[in-house]
């Protein structure tokens, strides 16, 4: 199973391993996906990357492992929202701050808020 997710293939939900380890927080077997080579960028069916599922679920160790191994904090998920938007919407400042210090864009804009994420965090 692992094999096959580094490859970039998932299950019939769309969900990598990635995407599931970090929703369930044991940061040590996100590691050892990541040195196992899986593709920390993928989307499942709702273009949400591994990252967001991170940060939606409040684990910080596992987002912070991701981002260390080149996740793009500035995907946007089939809403327009980035992993900054996910840590704004779930009000974890630790978690915004730590995606701004690897570039995610403040000036982002979902479909739903005209208003960019600078006054959010403000």
């Amino acid at each position: 199973f692992i094999y096959l997710t580094a490859w970039g293939l998932s299950r019939g939900n769309s969900q990598t391993a990635l995407h599931l380890a970090c929703a369930n927080g044991p940061p040590a077997v996100v590691a050892l996906l990541l040195e196992r080579k899986c593709l920390p960028n993928l989307c499942d069916s709702e273009n949400r990357t591994a990252l967001m599922k991170a940060v939606e679920c409040q684990e910080e160790a596992c987002a912070t492992l991701l981002l260390e191994h080149g996740a793009d904090p500035n995907v946007r998920d089939a809403s327009g929202n980035t992993a900054l938007h996910h840590a704004v919407l779930c009000q974890n400042s630790s978690l915004a701050a730590r995606l701004l210090s690897y570039d995610a864009n403040i000036e982002a804009r979902n479909e739903v808020s005209s208003a960019n994420l600078l006054t959010k965090c403000l």
